[in-house]
């Protein structure tokens, strides 16, 4: 078993903590077609639930920033166990970029025009109550307009750089 000492600063040491922090996957949408964009993230979190609210965080450089900044909405779908293809072309892997990324799955479009993955374990639309710009990142506070869950056998979830799903739920002693 290696370790990272304490006293190393290489940019890679916040980098290697948090892979061993296992996240669930979504796909992140913004614009409309044909315009849209998107992105797999990790960094999604509800930061209320009254009022409800949800968190994301993105890149300052990346593509879907100016989409969702600009257009004011973002459309966050929470994938399942089988649906690392979606998250791979979202994540850029194989090249492929833009509306592209939207190829060989099937997309709901909301009222307020915002793209979700019609199988996915969650969808949230959201409109955008804040931006939060720190560093090479953004910090997105989202207020939900429409909220949709699905039953699925398991999760995708990411952890140490590789995908992985979620096993059966269990039952806790507390429930």
């Amino acid at each position: 078993m290696s370790a990272v000492l304490f006293n190393n600063r290489s940019p890679a040491r916040l980098v290697d903590a948090m892979r061993q922090l296992a996240g669930g996957v979504c796909v992140i949408t913004a614009g409309r077609a044909p315009h849209r964009t998107g992105y797999t993230g990790t960094a999604v979190f509800s930061l209320s639930v009254d009022p409800e609210r949800v968190v994301i965080s993105l890149g300052r450089g990346s593509s879907s920033y100016p989409a969702i900044r600009d257009g004011g909405a973002f459309g966050l779908s929470v994938l399942r166990g089988d649906q690392q293809a979606i998250a791979d072309r979202f994540a850029g892997r194989g090249g492929v970029k833009g509306e592209g990324r939207y190829d060989g799955a099937e997309w709901v479009v909301s009222p307020y025009g915002v793209s979700l993955l019609a199988d996915a374990l969650a969808t949230v639309e959201c409109r955008v109550e804040e931006i939060i710009e720190r560093h090479s990142h953004a910090i997105i506070v989202g207020e939900p307009r429409a909220i949709e869950t699905r039953e699925a056998p398991d999760a995708l979830i990411y952890w140490r750089s590789r995908y992985a799903t979620t096993p059966s739920p269990v039952a806790l002693a507390a429930e």
